[in-house]
């Protein structure tokens, strides 16, 4: 902590005409959070705008002002002389992360009072992460991937990595884990993404036929599904190489969530062409790591801050109900990851990633076969047969029985014109015609009937009434 800082802060803000006294000074690892009542009238939006002369005055990178809620007083975040570097193993195997009963726990990293923060990825239900080269942000995610791999397992989790800078995610590799190797091509991540839509639509199909809502119920009926978590490390040269690859995160970002498909995208270009209004709407979580500019912290958090944050893991995660917490990312190294991911490993290379995965391909053709006896059965339906025995279902019994004493008539007409005595004088044409015009006034007859006897009955009715 900074000497005399509990004199020295008051004495700096009072040079700026704040005013006011000091409250709880909490040292954390990266840190010092120290509670301040302002002086009455005092607005916070002033103090806000006088930090860079405050860090100046104090004499540290920055500083950053914030409000408690529920609380009259603001407070102070005075980084620490020398920051302190959590490791993540500790973090992972802490009672709190086992005891977590998510569904698809991540460890964010810790909050500044040193304290673990676990969020629930399910819930999010998609992370947006940004920050410039050398904030945090590469280790970030495998800080996020291996909190999965070490709470879930391979038939309860499929990952799929694309990794277009090729150097991220290679040692994930021949990973029991993996939906399919990591995606370096930049053509086969849109395949890929391709590949995700098919399976959200085949899952709600399932969904439909048990007539459940999402996942977790389809589960809680003895089914087994994996979720599927798809971590894209630089989402900019994605969509710069094809712009397909926004119109399917986007379908992924808005309905794969009861499906449980879940998406992590990273950027270290947090710019309006990348982010774009509709990705932000349908990504309400998102963790920034440090930016270059007000601008970007503007466009991935919607408010200042992330600029003046202090690198090496240091960030701000907006959560998915507005609240703006400061975390302090775990750090993991190349040799911690392998050790984790070397019970997962497959030895054959050309072993199926997934046991899981080959049933659901099973039952997804046997869904196809069905499907397509279900198509033939509907067009032998649309026969001239199946019409006619629809339309003659349709039309009721009294023109039923009309169509019949029709080709009666006809029949008759017929019989009785081939073996009369005039039958040798006629030809067959003639016997014909005669025979159905007799049918038609025939019907005729009994339609004039029907209606004679309609308009007696009704005016026998009416004269009994009066």
């Amino acid at each position: 902590m900074i000497e005399n800082l509990e004199t020295n802060l008051p004495r700096t803000l009072a040079h700026f005409g704040i005013f006011g006294s000091i409250g709880k000074i909490i040292e954390g690892p990266l840190i010092t959070e120290v509670e301040f009542k302002l002086a009455e009238g005092t607005k916070f939006a002033n103090v806000e705008k006088m930090t860079r002369d405050i860090a100046r005055e104090l004499g540290v990178s920055g500083v950053r002002a914030k409000e408690i809620p529920n609380s009259t007083y603001i407070c102070f975040e005075v980084p620490q002389p020398q920051a302190t570097t959590i490791p993540f193993p500790p973090l992972v195997y802490s009672a709190e992360f086992v005891r977590a009963t998510y569904a698809l726990p991540i460890c964010v990293g810790v909050n500044m009072r040193g304290e673990p923060l676990m969020k629930d990825l399910s819930k999010m239900p998609h992370l947006l992460v940004a920050g410039t080269t050398g904030s945090g942000k590469s280790v970030g995610l495998n800080t996020f991937i291996l909190s999965l791999i070490n709470k879930k397992t391979p038939e309860e989790l499929q990952l799929v990595l694309i990794d277009p800078k090729r150097i991220e995610f290679s040692m994930y590799n021949n990973q029991k884990y993996m939906y399919r190797p990591v995606i370096t091509d930049m053509n086969e991540a849109s395949t890929c993404l391709e590949q995700l839509v098919n399976e959200m639509n085949y899952r709600y199909t399932l969904f439909e036929q048990q007539m459940v809502r999402n996942i977790g119920e389809y589960l809680e009926k003895g089914f087994k599904m994996p979720y599927i978590v798809c971590v894209i490390d630089e989402f900019a040269d994605l969509i710069m190489f094809d712009k397909t690859v926004e119109k399917q995160v986007l379908q992924l970002a808005q309905k794969a969530r009861a499906s449980g498909i879940h998406l992590i995208i990273a950027t270290q270009r947090p710019s309006v062409d990348v982010i774009t209004g509709t990705i932000k709407a349908n990504l309400p979580t998102r963790l920034s790591y440090k930016v270059s500019s007000p601008t970007d912290s503007m466009i991935i958090l919607n408010s200042l801050g992330a600029e003046m944050l202090l690198g090496r893991g240091d960030s701000l995660l907006l959560e998915e109900n507005g609240t703006l917490t400061r975390v302090l990312g775990a750090y993991v190294s190349n040799q911690e990851i392998l050790n984790m991911l070397e019970p997962y490993r497959i030895k054959d290379t050309q072993q199926k990633f997934s046991n899981i995965l080959a049933e659901q391909r099973q039952q997804a053709q046997e869904q196809a076969n069905q499907n397509y006896r279900d198509h033939l059965e509907a067009e032998q339906q649309k026969t001239i047969s199946w019409k006619i025995r629809n339309w003659w279902e349709k039309i009721g019994k009294v023109n039923q029985r009309r169509i019949i004493n029709f080709f009666i008539t006809i029949a008759m007409g017929i019989i009785s014109g081939m073996t009369g005595s005039s039958a040798k004088k006629k030809s067959t044409s003639d016997v014909i015609s005669s025979a159905t015009n007799r049918a038609v006034g025939s019907v005729k007859r009994s339609i004039k009937a029907q209606a004679k006897k309609a308009v007696t009955d009704a005016v026998l009715n009416s004269l009994k009434k009066k």
